[in-house]
């Protein structure tokens, strides 16, 4: 049965309910502007980081990557405030994870685990310092991890998912990463639940014939596999 969306922790004077995605930097205001989010937490999640800019370039991955720019945590929020999923059963995985906003709101929903996969140790390094900031009372997930690794080669754990992508890299390692998931699908039966933002190579989970559309917008896509039968999986 599906539980009431009432298992959120609230982020307070940062988290509503918004029906579209904001500007990439996830804050109103222009790139002088200081970013309410990090200033409301004593984080950095904020600014936009160009690959070239970045310690990646020479990493064989780097030629896929897009740009690094965090997501509204308004938006997070609530995409995931609507899946009305018993969130114990699920990990949460952010795939370009970056400096970690998406963890951070993540972690306010009983998860079992909350994990981001990042190739720059630099975006890395950031987020393990943001992660270590996470007010208590806001946390109500199990562990927050920040994993610096290739997308490509990561395993997700054997268990239901709902990955985030804010279209972090070119079709080459979503291709991969798709499939990976997929088999853990076909495998363990796990149920995978995919929010991406700015899906720009949507094609590639549906054309699997694998997931249902949960909701869209111009500006994401929220994808499921059928839920598993009881007993499935661990």
């Amino acid at each position: 049965m599906a539980p009431a969306r009432s298992h959120r922790a609230r982020l307070p004077g940062t988290i509503q309910p918004f029906l579209s995605y904001h500007s990439p930097t996830g804050s109103g205001g222009g790139p002088g502007d200081a970013d309410p989010f990090d200033e409301k937490y004593g984080i950095d999640t904020s600014g936009i980081r160009e690959i070239h800019t970045l310690d990646v370039l020479a990493l064989p991955a780097a030629r896929y990557a897009v740009r690094y720019g965090p997501s509204s945590a308004e938006s997070i929020g609530a995409r995931l405030d609507t899946l009305r999923i018993d969130y114990s059963r699920f990990a949460f995985i952010d795939y370009g994870s970056g400096k970690g906003r998406v963890l951070f709101v993540a972690a306010g929903f009983p998860f079992k685990e909350v994990l981001g996969i990042e190739f720059s140790r630099e975006l890395h390094e950031v987020a393990q310092q943001n992660i270590a900031r996470l007010p208590p009372e806001i946390t109500r997930c199990g562990v927050v991890r920040s994993i610096h690794g290739d997308a490509a080669s990561f395993e997700p754990p054997k268990s239901d998912l709902v990955c985030y992508f804010y279209n972090p890299f070119e079709r080459p390692i979503m291709a991969v990463v798709a499939a990976r998931l997929i088999a853990r699908h076909d495998q363990f039966g796990c149920r995978i639940i995919i929010i991406y933002v700015d899906p720009q190579h949507r094609e590639i989970f549906e054309e699997t014939g694998k997931f249902e559309i949960l909701d869209q917008s111009p500006h994401f896509l929220v994808l499921t596999t059928p839920p598993p039968q009881t007993g499935a999986h661990d």
